[in-house]
């Protein structure tokens, strides 16, 4: 009877195996509340984001009624925002305002705290080219439905800037 493999060849697929399911596995990131090291600073000190009013939280929990609090597909939540802080269109995007120079908040109707948001700038047409730009994209502090926004032009200087917005969600 012929081998078709040897010793040392199953020796070597049970160590990758093992080396795969022991040290190789899967790392999940918990969030941990403070201060991110990576957060923009200007001028040394980090960029805050501005308080949320309780007009928006109403507009949250409203939306959450309306919503009937069902868990939507990743694909189904986005939104085309304005330079000026207009919601454009969007699936399952409630409002979209903006917070000051660059900076934008994004309320879905849905929780949206433990998803990952996905942000480029862009027009909110289908036609033409966008001005260069730069974004980041966080969850919105004390408001679990919200997405916190920032634009800056191609001179890293903070601009109001059209772009789109995709969060998925686990």
């Amino acid at each position: 009877m012929a081998r078709i493999f040897g010793r040392k060849t199953i020796l070597l697929a049970v160590g990758a195996l093992a080396l795969t399911l022991l040290g190789g596995g899967v790392a999940v990131a918990k969030p941990t509340p403070g201060t991110d090291p990576d957060a923009v600073r200007v001028a040394g000190k980090m960029v805050e984001q501005p308080p949320v009013t309780q007009a928006d939280i109403d507009l949250a929990k409203a939306a959450l009624k309306d919503g009937a609090g069902t868990q939507a597909s990743s694909a189904q939540l986005f939104a085309v925002v304005s330079a000026n802080g207009g919601l454009i269109r969007g699936s399952q995007a409630v409002s979209a305002t903006s917070l000051g120079l660059g900076l934008y908040q994004v309320v879905f109707n849905v929780p949206v705290n433990n998803g990952a948001f996905v942000g480029t700038i862009g027009l909110t047409g289908s036609v033409g080219t966008s001005p260069s730009g730069l974004i980041s994209v966080v969850g919105r502090t004390n408001l679990a439905q919200g997405v916190f926004v920032q634009t800056w032009n191609a001179s890293n200087q903070p601009a109001n800037r059209s772009f789109h917005l995709g969060v998925f969600l686990p």
